[in-house]
């Protein structure tokens, strides 16, 4: 079909600007396209080939001059990049022409001018990229519990992936965190079913809003592996399936989200890319999800290697795709995939309807992003997001101790150190530059980073003087803290991702711990501010004696500015918990919403679900539930009781009627936000939905419902309470 230079000039502005074309418009430029598309045309568009297959010596480098032979032979429908894996130079203008260049050698070589989408993970920003802001994991944004805040992270994110023509993401992550020693703890919300899927739903809006492709990973139950081990087997009944792993999804393909990924390891001995109840009874048919499926990194592969729950390539290729899954990330062994793919369906074992079902859904998807209409045309010009990274790091900085008012600092000698002080790897943690974080792997860069001791410094204000010594200089460090007022001591864990950022004693290194011990020798106050993508277990002599404990998670490109902020009192500390830190390793499973134990026993955690201190002091009063077309409406009153401006957020908890199985105590549905003046108060409501009230009904064994069980809900705020009875 020939188009006028208008009209493709008009597809490439409408494609810059983010819009994202209609599905059923882009439903229908597929199945134009799917009739004039042979077998192995098919088989290509459903793999996904890793960049360095195009480029000199596999690695890091310019795109070879042989790569069009490479795409004639592949085919691939879509391309991906590891975590870290960058053209050189790994620089704006670098990635915006080198995924152009692979656009056009896509369009030229494979079949109908079809383009390869490119894919890769932007989970906190464009993070394989030096010069992109990075901001807060998503570990963080949860502790903000301000979905607008995610969005605006989200769309921010977007932008700067569109303009190095980067169109899909695999984000965000809509795993519930339920046990901190794994290694993607961090890349969680947190640990709450419904707070984290109003998390998941602003993410999905705002990259989308933005043009860029979301992908909701990792499908379904991946983020309750047993022991803590990443891509390990996860035992869910259908009971903590539906009220725990399903929600998030469910508010991601509500919000429209174009992609999920699979979860790479198995529930209830099942590996799931082999498992069609779960992608496709559950994803498909149960929660309604119409887009693309594609596999996480060579799982189909490890069904044979790791699983050995098939004997071959082909039969495990067989299996995940009769199971559901749409594209196989298989990075470096294409070839062998796509023959197996191949032997499948011409002996039957892949219906060639199956096929046409995921081909379609990978042209849909393309169609979606208008990239079936022109050519990429990313500027390769990023914008200036700091100041939205230092509000969001701001929003996440969680106070949970200051026993003496040590904090804020306005006055004396402050003493910084720590590992963290000064360290962009520890800020940014995993997924930064690198997968495995700052300085690990093959990409040398180091992005510019406001780490805490140079702010502190810069910050300080009239009457505070600051210096700093690395905790190596250890002789000269406890000699400077005996003459100053404050020690201020950064720790944190090593960047790392997936299984190698596991963390099974949930604990700092042994070095760090020592430092501490050292500098509370001293007599002098120590305030801690722990960089780290999960809680963490300190002594009890450590923990019972800092003058401030402060929680930063992993705050990103701007953490070390917004926390002189916050330490200096120029800000406050608006952050709660977006989890539930356990007093032991024996308390790992201890969540806010757990049934009380036979016993009756409900031990009681080192900081609840929701725990933070402020400069300030607030009270929630006066909750009123009144009942609304599909939900509740809860309205309480908050007031800024103290003498400083605050943001005030409390939980709302909803505790449910006997439905014939164990309840939580108080289930949390929603929050109540308001940022107000010193005594000043506000009415702030919420509506709750009608299924955050639901329960699953059902026995241990067979089919089970979600029911909106008939008699008297209570919900709670602060110091609220209030009943009603449904339906």
């Amino acid at each position: 079909m020939k188009r006028t230079l208008l009209a493709l000039l008009t597809a490439a502005l409408a494609a810059h600007a983010g819009a994202l074309t209609s599905q059923a418009a882009a439903e229908a430029q597929a199945r134009a396209i799917l009739p004039r598309l042979t077998l192995d045309d098919k088989i290509g568009q459903v793999s996904m080939a890793h960049v360095f297959r195009f480029t000199e010596g596999g690695r890091s480098a310019p795109i070879r001059a042989d790569a069009d032979a490479t795409f004639r032979a592949l085919q691939p429908g879509t391309l991906l990049n590891g975590g870290g894996d960058a053209p050189q130079p790994n620089t704006p203008r670098g990635w915006a022409d080198f995924l152009a260049r692979l656009d056009a050698l896509g369009r030229a070589n494979n079949p109908q001018g079809l383009p390869a989408v490119f894919g890769t993970d932007a989970v906190h920003g464009v993070n394989n990229v030096p010069a992109a802001t990075l901001y807060p994991h998503n570990l963080g944004l949860g502790a903000a519990f301000d979905p607008a805040l995610t969005r605006e992270v989200a769309l921010a994110t977007a932008q700067d992936l569109r303009a190095l023509n980067m169109g899909w993401t695999f984000a965000p992550v809509a795993d519930v965190g339920r046990d901190p020693r794994w290694g993607r703890y961090y890349e969680t919300f947190g640990e709450s079913p419904w707070l984290v899927a109003d998390q998941v739903e602003a993410s999905v809006d705002g990259l989308q809003s933005g043009g860029v492709a979301a992908t909701l990973k990792h499908f379904a139950g991946y983020g309750l592996p047993s022991l803590g081990m990443d891509r390990a087997n996860a035992e869910i009944s259908a009971r903590a399936m539906h009220e725990v792993v399903l929600p998030p999804f469910r508010a991601g393909i509500r919000a429209g989200a174009l992609s999920v990924m699979a979860n790479s390891g198995s529930v209830n001995g099942v590996p799931v890319h082999a498992s069609r109840t779960l992608l496709t009874d559950v994803l498909r048919g149960e929660l309604g999800f119409g887009g693309l499926l594609v596999s996480d990194w060579n799982d189909i592969e490890r069904l044979i290697t790791t699983y050995r729950t098939h004997t071959d390539l082909v039969r495990a290729a067989a299996a995940s795709v009769n199971a559901g899954i749409d594209v196989y990330m298989v990075p470096n062994s294409v070839e062998a995939y796509q023959n197996a793919l191949r032997e499948a369906v011409q002996t039957g074992l892949v219906s060639e309807a199956r096929l046409d079902e995921a081909t379609l859904r990978v042209l849909t998807f393309k169609a979606r992003l208008g990239l079936l209409d022109a050519p990429l045309a990313g500027s390769g010009v990023l914008n200036d997001h700091r100041d939205l990274a230092r509000r969001a790091a701001a929003a996440t900085l969680t106070l949970l101790e200051n026993p003496a008012g040590t904090l804020p600092i306005r006055k004396g000698r402050v003493l910084v150190t720590g590992p963290a002080m000064d360290s962009a790897a520890i800020q940014l943690g995993g997924w930064s530059v690198n997968w495995q974080g700052v300085g690990k792997g093959n990409v040398p860069d180091v992005p510019k980073v406001a780490t805490l001791a140079p702010a502190l410094k810069a910050a300080a204000p009239a009457g505070v003087t600051v210096s700093a010594l690395p905790e190596t200089k250890r002789p000269q460090l406890l000699t400077a803290a005996k003459g100053v007022d404050v020690i201020v001591v950064a720790v944190g864990e090593a960047p790392g991702a997936e299984s190698q950022a596991n963390n099974p004693a949930l604990s700092l290194p042994d070095g760090q711990i020592t430092l501490l011990r050292d500098l509370l020798a001293t007599g002098k106050p120590v305030v801690a501010v722990l960089m780290a993508g999960r809680p963490l277990l300190l002594p009890s002599d450590i923990q019972s004696r800092l003058a401030g404990l402060v929680m930063a998670y992993l705050p990103g490109t701007q953490g070390g500015a917004a926390l002189a902020d916050a330490l200096y009192g120029r800000a406050g500390f608006p952050g709660r918990l977006p989890f539930t830190w356990p007093d032991s390793l024996t308390q790992v499973g201890l969540w806010s919403d757990r049934p009380a134990e036979g016993a009756g026993e409900t031990p009681l955690p080192l900081y609840p679900l929701g725990y933070g201190l402020d400069y300030t002091t607030s009270v929630a009063r006066d909750l009123t539930v009144t009942p609304a077309p599909d939900g509740v409406t809860a309205q309480a009153t908050l007031t800024n009781t103290g003498e400083q401006a605050g943001t005030v957020t409390v939980l709302l908890r909803a505790g449910l009627p006997a439905s014939g199985a164990l309840q939580a105590v108080s289930r949390p549905v929603g929050v109540l936000r308001a940022t107000l003046k010193p005594g000043e108060s506000r009415a702030v409501q919420i509506t709750v939905p009608h299924e955050r009230l639901s329960s699953w009904v059902g026995d241990a064994y067979g089919p089970g419902t979600w029911q909106l069980l008939p008699g008297q809900y209570t919900l709670s705020a602060g110091d609220g309470k209030a009943t009603l009875s449904l339906p």
